[in-house]
């Protein structure tokens, strides 16, 4: 039956398991118990338990759902494990299956593996739903939604700094959107002060922040956000990385900005978030070409710098941080 068999797949594990979750609250009707809800993960169990499952009959209930998680099967993903997985009973079961249980896989990769037959045989017996990343209109409606349900809300200004310090990532919005509920008790209305109080920026957000302090030549701001970053355990050559990064996407932005590529075709052209192409593009307009380039170059020596020398890694960064 292709209807009760659903696989969601995509890049974000958090979004993944969000629209999981609404297939399977709408199918119980949001009743979900011990009787007719059964979750696997493929890491631990062997597919052959969840076909079992499917295939027995729900007890005390109408309905039954049987939630396949890390379902890698469908991917190309190398996994290492001792157990055995029957991916030809998997797809005799996709390809024969009748049954009134809801089977709902969740493959946390953005792509499946075109060439597996299991993966032609699920794409013609089952509901298949990409699940893209939210674009930054979406991220903010569901924010305001999110805090409907809980009945508060949150000012113009204190949303648009909120992604500011969060990016686009959906797990950390979640997150940081729980703690400022928790944080406001009573209060009906977020504002900026409660999210500058309360939110914490993230890794992205803090090298993206520490890249523009860079380019601007803030110097004093540069080297007291990298010891911060320091002080929180993170690697000068994971910083470094991710710097030379946010460089390599500033000169991709300009380039593509120069030909008339809209934000949109931009995002899509270089595989990257549109709010990200949205920062780039406010840093990269008064910086030019030959100038970003002679930066990646100085990104590409300090990294051989970092691997190769003796010297001190934060000294080096921030020797690094002066030459710009």
């Amino acid at each position: 039956m292709e209807d009760n068999i659903v696989l969601n797949y995509g890049a974000v594990n958090a979004l993944i398991e969000k629209k999981s979750d609404e297939i399977i609250n709408q199918y119980l009707a949001g009743e979900r118990d011990d009787f007719n809800y059964v979750k696997f993960d493929l890491y631990e169990t062997p597919i052959s338990s969840a076909i079992e499952e499917s295939l027995t009959l729900p007890f005390l209930s109408h309905k039954k759902v049987v939630h396949i998680k890390n379902a890698y099967l469908f991917t190309g993903e190398k996994v290492s494990t001792q157990i055995n997985q029957n991916t030809d009973q998997l797809i005799q079961f996709i390809e024969q299956y009748d049954g009134e249980t809801l089977v709902v896989f969740d493959v946390f990769n953005e792509k499946l593996d075109e060439r597996k037959k299991l993966v032609k045989t699920v794409k013609k017996n089952a509901r298949l739903n990409k699940i893209d990343q939210m674009t930054e209109q979406e991220i903010k409606q569901w924010i305001k939604s999110y805090l409907h349900d809980q009945y508060k809300d949150i000012k113009e200004d204190a949303l648009i700094e909120f992604l500011e310090l969060t990016g686009i990532q959906f797990n950390i919005i979640k997150a940081e959107l729980d703690k400022l509920v928790l944080f406001i008790g009573d209060e009906a209305v977020i504002n900026k002060q409660d999210v500058k109080e309360i939110v914490s920026r993230s890794l992205e957000q803090n090298v993206f922040l520490l890249t523009e302090y860079i380019q601007k030549g803030q110097k004093e701001k540069s080297i007291n956000l990298l010891k911060d970053l320091i002080n929180m355990k993170e690697e000068p050559i994971k910083l470094l990385a991710l710097i030379t990064s946010n460089y390599r996407l500033y000169y991709q932005c300009k380039i593509l900005a120069g030909k008339h590529y809209s934000e949109q075709q931009i995002a899509k052209t270089i595989g990257v978030h549109p709010y990200r192409v949205k920062l780039a593009l406010r840093i990269t307009r008064k910086l030019s070409l030959d100038r970003l380039l002679a930066t990646i170059d100085i990104c590409a020596d300090t990294d051989y710098q970092l691997k190769s020398s003796y010297m001190d890694k934060v000294l080096i960064l921030e020797l690094f941080i002066l030459k710009i």
